[in-house]
């Protein structure tokens, strides 16, 4: 009996010590926002404008342009899909669960898979000088 209690005494003082520790964890505060920045998402007009200055694109780039710019717009109706069949799967049981979770997972790749395809033949597209300024800016929103 005396050892089942200083085993609970050791482990309530163990979790004493280590939930400050632990409470104290979580995600830094996010970072300024990117110069140009006003707080409203860009337009695809917005982001081709900057990437047409940001690396002095000539006019035979525009089709790669265009095509880059268009593949990083969010496709809202794929991604309330995918989490409408999240919600319906919520009732299935486990196993059935996570064949769904793989099937959504499958699908976001295939959507990614394209994304970075798109990226890649437009880098594919540019001079080292501006792949260079290209690698240097922010990320796009």
């Amino acid at each position: 009996m005396s050892h089942s209690i200083w085993r609970f005494a050791a482990a309530a003082a163990v979790l004493v010590v280590a939930f400050p520790v632990l409470a104290q964890q979580g995600l830094p505060p996010p970072g300024p926002p990117p110069a140009g920045y006003n707080g409203q998402p860009s337009t695809p007009a917005d982001q081709s404008d900057r990437l047409r200055q940001g690396l002095n694109l000539r006019p035979d780039q525009e089709t790669a342009l265009q095509a880059f710019v268009a593949s990083m717009q969010p496709n809202v109706r794929e991604m309330d899909e995918i989490r409408a069949q999240s919600e319906r799967d919520a009732a299935l049981p486990t196993p059935q669960r996570l064949d769904g979770m793989v099937a959504r997972m499958d699908r976001m790749r295939t959507m990614a898979m394209a994304r970075i395809a798109t990226v890649r033949a437009f880098y594919a597209q540019l001079t080292p000088a501006q792949q260079h300024a290209f690698d240097a800016m922010p990320p796009m929103h």
